[in-house]
């Protein structure tokens, strides 16, 4: 347990952005601490229950798996969570027609823009086709914004935007665990949303059985066997003040994200996940345009990284702005990446 006086800052922190960004606390995706792979390791036989909102009962700190190496729950549990947030916004939209939805993550000044452009008997469709096309689009789309929405946000941190007023620059940004926990969190709110769990009770009950089993599935380790392993690279991936090991493989030119794993654990192979993106949206006749705006000096300066005056479009622009990102990061800090 993380003792109450380590935590004093990141409330304090928080409640100045709650003030500052005027958010309410109105039941959506709430905000998660998150740690850096190097510390706060949490108990797999702890995992607590899943909780969309406020409420419940969550376990908390890093887990390390042989198949899909470290894992944060709580970046895996934000971005599942904005996962539904995106898909209740997608479907409701594109069922009645709307020209587009806006999402964003809890307390964060940054917007998520989806247009939609419908064929021209779209509203004189039956409803139930609507409805049928409309869900379809939506765990298409969701998984697609949550996730990019999460990359976007070490984009800003690295940039030397503090969140909550406490992060410091680069020590957690793409640290080597953050891109495959989001992406296996939005990959598990949609199997959430596939099993017919729409309810908040049925969600959370079926996100804390996903994560349960597929930690499982991806050979998670006892918190003491994590933290051995985690020694090995002391020195390699991690100093006691510094992050050396930087995951930064958004999944753009392989298509997949794939788990950064401590080498000479296990012979099996890693589990990737499929890079979220909109591909499939043709067969539905749909046109989107995905954009994401951010009301932080940062956000200009990585706009600039990639030549970017106009709207930034996640899917076109994020890998120009990595390219800048890796180049800053192998020959400014000397990390290690893929």
């Amino acid at each position: 347990m993380i003792p109450w006086w380590k935590r004093l800052p990141a409330a304090i922190g928080l409640a100045a952005v709650l003030v500052l960004s005027g958010c309410g606390l109105d039941g959506g995706p709430r905000p998660r601490w998150g740690f850096t792979p190097k510390q706060y390791y949490g108990d797999p036989n702890n995992l607590g229950t899943h909780s969309y909102g406020y409420g419940g009962r969550e376990g908390f700190g890093i887990l390390y798996t042989l198949r899909g190496g470290t894992i944060d729950p709580d970046h895996l549990r934000g971005t599942a969570d904005l996962t539904r947030h995106a898909y209740l916004k997608a479907y409701a939209a594109i069922v009645n027609g709307r020209s587009r939805f806006q999402v964003g993550p809890a307390f964060e000044l940054t917007t998520n823009t989806v247009q939609l452009t419908y064929p021209s008997d779209w509203m004189q469709r039956p409803r139930s086709e609507r409805e049928r096309i409309a869900y379809e689009a939506a765990v298409i789309i969701a998984p697609a914004v949550a996730y990019h929405s999460s990359v976007w946000h070490e984009m800003l941190t690295w940039q030397g935007l503090r969140f909550a007023l406490i992060e410091p620059e680069h020590e957690s940004a793409f640290s080597w665990e953050d891109l495959y926990s989001n992406a296996l969190g939005a990959h598990l709110a949609v199997r959430a949303i596939r099993s017919g769990a729409m309810t908040v009770p049925d969600y959370n009950e079926a996100m804390t059985e996903l994560i349960r089993q597929t930690l499982e599935e991806l050979q998670v380790v006892s918190r003491s066997q994590a933290l051995a392993y985690l020694e090995r690279m002391r020195g390699k991936w991690f100093t006691a003040d510094k992050l050396l090991r930087r995951q930064m493989d958004i999944g753009f030119e392989t298509g997949q994200i794939t788990p950064c794993r401590i080498p000479g654990l296990t012979d099996q192979p890693p589990v990737s996940l499929p890079w979220p993106n909109l591909d499939g949206l043709e067969p539905y006749g749909l046109r989107v345009v995905y954009t994401l705006q951010s009301s932080y000096l940062e956000a200009g300066a990585l706009k600039r990284r990639a030549g970017i005056q106009g709207p930034l479009e996640p899917l076109e622009h994020f890998p120009l702005i990595m390219e800048s990102i890796k180049k800053e990061a192998r020959e400014k800090y000397g990390y290690l990446l893929e």
